[in-house]
């Protein structure tokens, strides 16, 4: 914000990705209706271990990612497969009110940008179904898996 005689004028706003402008994975519900009920109980837990992982590793592959959520709750790849494209059709679906609010913010001079909590295989569902390029600069979006940082 800038500051003039005390008072602040808006000139940026920074939103998130998950929640925000798109839907949250829905990881949780979505893996329970494929892993076997014996390991259902451990899906939060490894579910949040791969995911803290991924999140802050440029490194990281999206095989590798899978391959940590699919042994320890015994999918096969073809279930992994499915959930990943249950989660990605959930990211391309886009918050509409939030994309208006994030157009006239940017044609009435705001500038826009994102940090993000994200994963770049799946970001990139968010971003494309959102528009996102064409509502923020690229510079100006902030992605955890490639900074190897989160929020």
């Amino acid at each position: 914000c800038e500051v003039t005689n005390g008072a602040s004028a808006l000139r940026c706003v920074v939103v998130d990705c998950g929640g925000v402008t798109n839907e949250d994975s829905g990881m949780n519900k979505t893996l329970r209706s494929y892993v076997a009920e014996e390991w259902a109980k451990q899906i939060p837990e490894v579910w949040k271990q791969v995911w803290r992982a991924t999140r802050d590793n440029p490194d990281a592959s999206e095989e590798a990612f899978w391959a940590q959520i699919c042994e320890p709750l015994r999918l096969d790849r073809a279930a992994c497969r499915e959930v990943d494209r249950e989660i990605r059709e959930r990211f391309r679906q886009p918050f509409q009110e939030t994309l208006a609010l994030l157009r006239h913010s940017k044609a009435s001079g705001l500038v826009l940008g994102m940090i993000s909590n994200h994963i770049r295989f799946w970001f990139d569902e968010c971003a494309n179904s959102s528009g996102l390029d064409d509502l923020m600069h690229p510079d100006l979006i902030v992605v955890s898996n490639e900074v190897a940082c989160s929020k």
